[in-house]
């Protein structure tokens, strides 16, 4: 009898003893899968920062080109227009105009003196009618496709967060370089485009910009 409770009270406690191991592993696993799901989440974000760094990097050369081939830094045709869809938003005229001053398809979105028919040795953008035209106009057509967006208002040129990268001609009251603003908001939906939120070191802090 003896020998029997005690044989019991032993299984009743390897059973108690078991459930408590399985919490146990069952909490470290949760902690263990938490932990990971932190590390990629960061690690994500480092790559989607350094992705938007190396193609403002890349857009700053393209510019700094378009300068030296057209006398002047490109300038937004609308720089005030907005997205639609799921970029509803964002404005866009600048990255819309971009991809044009870049890849010298199209033009609309740029802003050209009036009746430009120019030629790129008096400062200013030929208008491109045809594929021969693009060409003389191009900076760089083969951008890298993670860099550009087909969307349903035209071609944007994006971050690494898959947003359209920020832009304004310097010069402007709200600007805060005399050459040209690019910007992306990276972690951010959206911002502020004041010049006093632009100069705000905290409100910018997680930008990656040009200044």
């Amino acid at each position: 009898m003896i020998t029997r409770h005690h044989s019991q009270k032993w299984k009743l406690h390897s059973r108690g003893f078991t459930l408590v191991e399985l919490l146990v592993v069952i909490t470290i696993i949760a902690i263990l899968a938490a932990l990971t799901m932190g590390i990629f989440t960061y690690a994500q974000q480092v790559s989607s920062r350094n992705r938007t760094t190396a193609a403002l990097s890349a857009i700053v050369i393209a510019l700094e080109q378009y300068k030296a081939k057209f006398g002047e830094y490109p300038e937004p045709a609308n720089p005030t227009k907005m997205g639609s869809g799921s970029a509803a938003s964002w404005s866009i005229g600048g990255t819309l105009m971009l991809y044009q001053a870049i890849t010298g398809d199209g033009n609309n979105e740029i802003k050209l003196a009036s009746g430009v028919t120019a030629t790129a040795s008096d400062g200013k953008i030929k208008v491109a009618t045809d594929e021969t035209d693009e060409s003389a106009n191009s900076i760089k057509g083969d951008l890298p496709k993670a860099m550009v967006l087909k969307s349903g208002d035209g071609y944007m040129i994006i971050d690494g967060f898959g947003r359209p990268f920020q832009y304004e001609k310097g010069g402007a009251a709200d600007a805060v370089n005399t050459t040209f603003d690019i910007w992306s908001y990276a972690q951010k939906e959206s911002a502020d485009r004041s010049l006093a939120t632009k100069k705000d070191e905290k409100a910018t802090a997680v930008w990656i910009k040009n200044w």
